[in-house]
């Protein structure tokens, strides 16, 4: 007898369309919230309570804020500063912040729409305070350690941070959750962990105040080129050194840099291959055993300086105009999307 095989009907029934998530609302003022953009506005007054004074603001000092919302932090900042400048990706939110201003008769507001890591900082600010949006946490921490290098410094930054990003960043040396950043930060700016903040939202969210100082003296040391070197080592921390730097994309990286800069300068290339003189530079510092998670400031400092005056740079030799990021907002126009409306002199020059 002949077994005819199961044939699965064609009439398939169609895929059924996923259900659109309702968005999420703000429990004070029923704005919808983005969740793409891992949006969690601040509303417990306790919490913008513990902001404030940790950030200890001046009558003189110029505030930069990321991120207002709804402005309940904005309105606690306003009546202490001089100046508070502040910046969203969305209108509906600005339009609601400079609304609640003007009806407090506030009048040292200025409020940009547009993204705040491609829009520049103010040129000069004394405190940053920030309900940080999550996603871009890491990034807005880079710009502000990049500012100390460049000779414009703050003096605070209080910044609310998820409880598992700031635990990484106040990790230390040989720690599990020691990366880049946190070395970064430890080289430029001494932080603290002021408290802890849960706020009941769809679901508890638990986040950290921490509060960053920037170090007297700042480090000589140029930012692009100490990060450029710290991203190599910790593309593999756990990797020697002597293997990290025998990678062919890190060792053509470096040989372009090298050729560059001998160009520039008019420095005869050395006759030796160029692998073995990135070696020989280990070599002289002992440290081609060494790994990135457990080494301190100091070593790679010195590892910096030895392969900078051998001629190997980490960082492009020729950027020119290309670091021209945090010029004033005025450059983007006047009064529209991305540029601060009515800019004021002493946003230029405060």
């Amino acid at each position: 007898m002949c077994l005819r095989p199961c044939v699965r009907s064609s009439r398939a029934l169609p895929l059924r369309k996923p259900t659109p998530l309702a968005p999420k609302l703000h429990p004070a003022t029923g704005l919808p919230l983005s969740r793409t953009r891992g949006q969690h506005l601040l509303h417990n007054q306790g919490v913008i309570y513990k902001i404030v004074e940790a950030a200890d603001i001046q009558a003189s000092d110029a505030v930069y804020e990321v991120g207002c919302g709804t402005g309940e932090l904005t309105m606690r900042l306003l009546p202490l500063a001089r100046k508070v400048y502040t910046v969203d990706t969305e209108l509906r939110m600005v339009e609601e912040t400079k609304s609640r201003a003007q009806s407090g008769g506030f009048q040292n507001l200025e409020a940009l729409v547009g993204d705040a890591l491609r829009v520049p900082m103010p040129r000069r600010f004394d405190v940053c305070v920030s309900n940080l949006p999550y996603k871009i946490s890491a990034p807005i921490i880079f710009r502000l350690l990049r500012r100390i290098s460049e000779g414009h410094p703050w003096r605070a930054a209080v910044l609310m941070l998820q409880r598992e990003f700031a635990d990484r960043l106040l990790s230390d040396p040989g720690e599990k959750g020691f990366s880049r950043l946190a070395l970064n930060v430890r080289l430029f700016a001494k932080a603290f962990r002021r408290c802890a903040a849960n706020q009941n939202f769809v679901k508890e969210i638990h986040s950290t105040v921490i509060r960053l100082e920037p170090r007297v003296p700042a480090p000589e040391v140029d930012f692009n080129e100490w990060d450029a070197l710290i991203r190599v080592i910790f593309s593999r921390r756990r990797k020697t050194l002597r293997a990290q730097f025998k990678k062919l994309s890190t060792l053509a990286m470096l040989e372009q840099n090298y050729k560059m800069w001998c160009s520039l300068s008019g420095t005869k290339p050395s006759a030796i291959p160029f692998p073995e003189l990135v070696s020989s530079v280990l070599k002289e510092e002992s440290m081609l055993r060494e790994r990135a998670f457990a080494m301190d400031l100091d070593d790679l400092h010195l590892l910096l300086k030895a392969f900078n005056r051998r001629g190997i740079h980490f960082a492009s030799v020729h950027q020119g105009a290309a670091e021209a990021e945090d010029l004033d907002f005025a450059t983007s126009g006047s009064g529209g999307v991305g540029s601060f409306p009515q800019l004021t002199s002493d946003f230029l020059y405060p």
